[in-house]
């Protein structure tokens, strides 16, 4: 509504008083003229209508017109200066319900109520206090600039009205609260640089540890690489926690970046909706009464102008044939005192008609004074109302555009934030897929550290399973011959059984942990499939190396068993030609007649 001063209504009242008592003394002054005239004009008819009962003679006839010429001023002073201006009081009412008229008073825009600027240029000023500030800026940058040239908008618009901009910054009040909330948000990064700090210095802990594992493997330290082995598990486990701390991370600043911000810009969005539904309903319902009274006054005005126009050409008539009728009267009293002996009787009767006359033409000009002064006390209510109406219905255009443009720059900074908030959504998207990622690399170099680890630690177990077994055989061997190292054997082959107990036992650990990682490992590889990443899961990764192993293994297995049969035949040999020398030399000794040097020598070739 536009602003009107809280004193306005003392000094009007205090104005309408003294215009009040000026009024009524305008009054007062104005009916002792009119009465003063019309008592003037009786008494001079009536002397006439004396004159005109009494005995004719030369002196009464010239008195008689003398008087008539008076009679003549007189008449002419009384339609000159009398007046009705005063004595009709302006019934602005009346009027009203006249031309059934439904705005009445402060309903109605008046010339005096003064447009106010200052909320919208509050609003201007804080949009423009915000370019440029806080860490979405840049995302925000456009909005800004399309809220600035509408706000710019409704107050030129507003400076050609007379309305208060007060509702309109109320509505807007609620965008700029949020639009502060959402330029002062931080990046969704930032809440991974913790985490991703975190998992770089673990990483550079892993590769500390492989690097160290490695030199422990060239330097034959095997103790000390086992031990590393479960140092980089055991590193890579907490390397797999720390990624998925980012999960929470990132979980948690969807709550606070994506699904509360969405939620107050849907809110703030029908709440606007529903005030600038309010305010067009009330706009468009107030210009439609007011375009409904400035029709209504429209045709009064017409029907007044034209009772106006016949009232006028009517009393225009009666006046023109009352003079007629006066000039016609004078005429015949003056053949009359021509013929004075004649017409007596006939001068009696016209000096009562004139009387009459004269006390007709005064009503009648009274009533028709009476009639002017309403008719412009009308047309002077009809032209302020009708001006006060079209300065209503301005106003109310005005208004619609102006809440047009509220709704409209509401609408498209909520729908611009609302495009943030998915930008938003699908860069949490992008950055959870890229934690996926990374998650599967820490997830393969665990598992195949862990696979590596129990390979190894499987080889290890056959390679027991082949000593317990040859340390049960050498113990049966040595029980049938009651050889005393018998003993030595079973506590070798009861040591050989503790040490695979424990190597079970440490497989499967490693196996339970190789389980955890791949349990652990699930989501992001549901995640990575619908993303539809290609990779190849470490478990078959992980088969594919230890098969090619196996078939390494396998060929060094012939190469070392081509050998040891070789170094049999070599020892057999070697056995045969020992036996012979020791045939030989027991031939030496015991000299058999039956063996000769010959066949020794043969033998032994």
């Amino acid at each position: 509504m536009p602003t009107v001063d809280p004193s306005a209504p003392l000094i009007e009242s205090s104005a309408k008083a003294k215009e009040l008592l000026v009024t009524l003394d305008r009054a007062r002054q104005q009916k002792a003229l009119n009465e003063r005239c019309k008592g003037r004009c009786l008494d001079n008819e009536e002397l006439l209508q004396k004159v005109t009962q009494q005995v004719f003679a030369g002196k009464q006839r010239a008195e008689a017109g003398r008087l008539n010429a008076k009679a003549k001023e007189l008449l002419s002073e009384f339609e000159d200066q009398v007046s009705y201006t005063q004595l009709k009081q302006f019934n602005t009412a009346r009027f009203l319900a006249d031309c059934q008229q439904t705005l009445q008073g402060e309903a109605l825009t008046h010339p005096h109520h003064k447009h106010n600027l200052a909320p919208l240029q509050k609003v201007l000023a804080t949009l423009q206090s915000l370019v440029g500030e806080g860490a979405s800026a840049s995302h925000y940058s456009g909005l800004l600039e399309f809220a600035i040239k509408s706000i710019e908008r409704c107050l030129t618009l507003t400076e050609q009205s007379n309305l208060d901009s007060q509702e309109w910054a109320q509505v807007m009040d609620p965008l700029l609260i949020l639009l502060k909330d959402l330029l002062q948000s931080a990046p969704v990064s930032q809440c991974l640089v913790e985490a991703g700090e975190a998992v770089n210095r673990m990483r550079f802990t892993i590769e500390e540890c492989t690097q160290a594992q490695a030199n422990a493997i060239a330097e034959g330290e095997m103790k000390q690489a086992e031990t590393l082995y479960y140092q980089k598990i055991k590193y890579q486990e907490e390397l797999s926690g720390l990624v998925k701390k980012k999960f929470d991370a990132l979980e948690a600043e969807q709550g606070q970046a994506f699904d509360q911000p969405l939620k107050h810009i849907h809110e703030t969005h029908n709440r606007a909706n529903v005030e600038i539904s309010a305010i067009l309903k009330h706009k468009e319902q107030l210009r439609e009464r007011a375009a409904a009274d400035l029709e209504r006054l429209r045709t009064e005005m017409a029907s007044v102008q034209q009772e106006d126009y016949t009232a006028a050409t009517q009393f225009t008539q009666a006046a023109a044939e009352s003079m007629a009728q006066l000039d016609g009267n004078h005429a015949q009293q003056q053949q009359l005192w021509r013929q004075m002996e004649e017409m007596e009787l006939q001068i009696i009767r016209l000096g009562n008609e004139r009387f009459e006359e004269i006390q007709r033409r005064l009503r009648s000009f009274e009533r028709e004074e009476r009639r002017k002064v309403d008719n412009s006390h009308f047309l002077a209510f009809a032209e302020e109302q009708q001006s006060l109406l079209q300065l209503t219905i301005k106003n109310c255009e005005l208004a619609e555009e102006i809440t047009d443009v509220v709704d409209e720059c509401i609408s498209s900074c909520c729908n611009q934030m609302e495009r943030r908030m998915r930008e938003i959504e699908k860069e949490i998207e992008t950055t959870q897929l890229g934690i996926h990622e990374e998650y599967f690399g820490t997830f393969r170099n665990l598992y195949l550290t862990i696979g590596d680890l129990m390979y190894k630690k499987e080889r290890n177990v056959e390679e027991i399973d082949k000593k317990i077994q040859k340390a049960h055989i050498q113990q049966e061997f040595a029980m049938e011959t009651f050889n005393p190292q018998a003993k030595e054997f079973s506590q070798e082959k009861k040591a050989l059984m503790g040490l695979k107990q424990e190597m079970e036992s440490q497989l499967g650990g490693l196996q339970q942990q190789a389980t955890h990682a791949i349990e652990w490992f699930q989501p992001s590889e549901k995640a990575l499939i619908e993303a539809g990443r290609e990779f190849t899961h470490p478990v078959e990764e992980l088969e594919g190396i230890n098969a090619s192993r196996n078939n390494k293994l396998v060929e060094y297995h012939e190469l070392m068993t081509l050998g040891e049969d070789r170094e049999d035949e070599h020892a057999a040999e070697l056995a045969e030609i020992e036996r012979l020398r020791a045939l030989t030399t027991s031939h030496r000794i015991t000299g058999p007649a039956s063996r000769s040097r010959n066949n020794i020598s043969s033998e032994l070739e």
